[in-house]
């Protein structure tokens, strides 16, 4: 009798939780709902006043649709942002008067709706995810009047705000501010990396200074990782250094240099790549075999058809991808793929499918 009871409890607990469940999921549905019904009611009303702007027939009555999109957008940046993707949709972009057009209305359209003050509110009023949004936005609009504001979150205890700070300060070319934030990460490898790329990609600022800043204090790690970084930008006054740890013993930082030298693509740098693509370490084997396929010369292509015959895998896949990009001849090609040395075909033949296969 005592054991059937407790079944039953126990039963009709497992039903309760049932059915709280139910009730859950079917009041998160109905939330959902009421959600996308409010965005498409919204999009609706913002399509209707982007078409008066559009198809306005005078400045004076255009500027008239302006305001009252602006209404509309009732300080709200979703609504904001939501109303600048239809006039790009509603338009044509692809044409270059259209894409004039747009630049016109959006302009227009900053000077009635002030966004920079609707995000600025969002720095002080706003969580964490909008805070950091806002500084990124306030960014792009370049605020520079909140550029104080936007530091004030650099070392933030949430890494995304102060991840977020950082890369707004990068597009407000803030070199020391932003060099001091890398520094502040160095130690995080899996993290630095990937920051210090993008910072690099945006930066809005001196390239030269930043990463100037940075090797005068980072550590080996993250030095390797600013010259690869920096190595596209073809820094003149970074040679020296490139020269010096391309022919050095340090292995990393040898990897890297000969990657960075290489992009110069300068015929008095050749010897030093023909010297790394005979070193036994196969990682700067492989890099020098890259580096020589942008140089033009006979024996650059000559020492990346050597490589074809490595014994290293990734040194001959480099090799055929690097001869790829050369002017190898039609006769080379054929001595390649029906040569002796199977290793090398199947190498290049690996590369020209793949090549064959992405046209």
């Amino acid at each position: 009798m005592k054991y059937g009871l407790i079944s039953v409890i126990a039963l009709l607990f497992c039903l309760l939780i049932i059915g709280l469940e139910y009730i859950f999921h079917y009041r998160l549905a109905e939330e959902q709902d009421d959600t996308i019904a409010r965005e498409t009611a919204l999009r609706k009303r913002l399509e209707i006043r982007v078409e008066g702007v559009l198809y306005a027939p005078t400045m004076s009555s255009q500027t008239e649709e302006i305001q009252s999109l602006s209404e509309e957008i009732g300080g709200d940046h979703h609504s904001y942002e939501m109303a600048l993707e239809i006039i790009k949709e509603m338009i044509n972009t692809e044409d270059e008067e259209n894409r004039k057009k747009v630049e016109q209305i959006k302009e227009k359209l900053i000077e009635v709706v002030d966004p920079v003050s609707i995000y600025a509110k969002m720095l002080d009023e706003g969580d964490v995810y909008h805070k950091g949004y806002a500084c990124r936005r306030l960014a792009d609009l370049d605020a520079v009047e909140y550029k104080e504001k936007i530091r004030s979150f650099l070392y933030d205890k949430d890494r995304d705000l102060s991840y977020n700070s950082a890369m707004a300060l990068d597009r407000l070319g803030d070199t020391e501010n932003v060099a001091k934030y890398i520094l502040s990460i160095q130690d995080d490898r899996m993290y630095s990396a990937r920051i210090i790329n993008e910072i690099f990609d945006d930066f809005h600022g001196d390239r030269e200074k930043l990463a100037s800043l940075l090797l005068d204090e980072c550590n080996p790690y993250m030095k390797n990782t600013i010259i690869k970084a920096v190595a596209p930008y073809k820094i003149e006054d970074f040679r020296e250094m490139y020269i010096k740890g391309a022919t050095g013993d340090d292995t990393q930082m040898k990897i890297s240099c000969i990657k960075a030298l290489a992009q110069f693509g300068r015929e008095e740098d050749e010897q030093i790549l023909q010297m790394a693509a005979q070193d036994k370490d196969w990682v700067i084997r492989a890099a020098a075999v890259r580096g020589l396929s942008l140089l033009k010369t006979q024996s650059a292509l000559d020492s990346v058809k050597n490589g074809l015959f490595d014994k290293q895998w990734w040194v001959r896949q480099a090799a055929a991808n690097s001869l790829i990009k050369m002017n190898i001849s039609p006769r080379d090609l054929e001595d390649i793929l029906g040569g002796y040395d199977r290793f090398a075909a199947d190498a290049m033949k690996t590369v020209l499918y793949k090549t064959i296969d992405n046209v």
